[in-house]
C-alpha cells in the first residue's frame, strides 16, 4: 500500500493511496473535460506531470488478488498559480496552465445527477 503526490496536467496536486505501481494518468477533476453516460459523470483522465512517494508498507495478498484502484484522499491547487509580487524588483509567474481545458460530453444526452462526480 503506498501513498503518493502526483503533480498533474489539470493543474492539481494529490495526494492518491493505492497498491502497486503509480498509474501515468489521474480522473481528477473536471477542468479537462468529462463524459456523461446515464447520469453518471466521468473526468477526463490528467497526465502524471511528477511523483512523491510519502509511504509505503508491505503487506502480503494471495497469488492472483485484484488490486485497490486509486483513491484520492486529497487535492489542492499547484504551487505555480499565477503570482504578482508586492514589489516590482521581484519576479512575477504567469502559473503553468493545462495545455487543453474542455468541456463535458454526454453520449446518450442524459445530464449528470447531483453527487455522481
Amino acid at each position: 500500500m503506498c501513498v503518493f503526490e502526483f503533480g498533474l496536467a489539470c493543474g492539481h496536486l494529490v495526494t492518491a493511496v493505492m497498491t502497486g505501481w503509480y498509474p501515468e494518468v489521474v480522473s481528477c477533476c473536471d477542468r479537462l473535460g468529462g463524459t456523461v453516460l446515464r447520469g453518471l459523470y466521468v473526468p477526463y483522465a490528467a497526465e502524471v506531470d511528477y511523483v512523491n512517494m510519502l509511504s509505503e508498507r508491505y503487506e502480503y495478498r494471495p497469488t492472483g488478488t485484484r488490486g485497490v484502484p486509486v483513491q484520492i484522499i486529497g487535492r489542492r491547487s499547484r504551487t505555480d498559480e499565477p503570482y504578482q509580487p508586492p514589489f516590482r524588483c521581484h519576479y512575477t509567474n504567469a502559473g503553468r496552465f493545462p495545455a487543453r481545458v474542455g468541456a463535458t460530453w454526454s453520449l446518450d444526452g442524459s445530464v449528470p445527477t447531483p453527487g455522481t462526480s
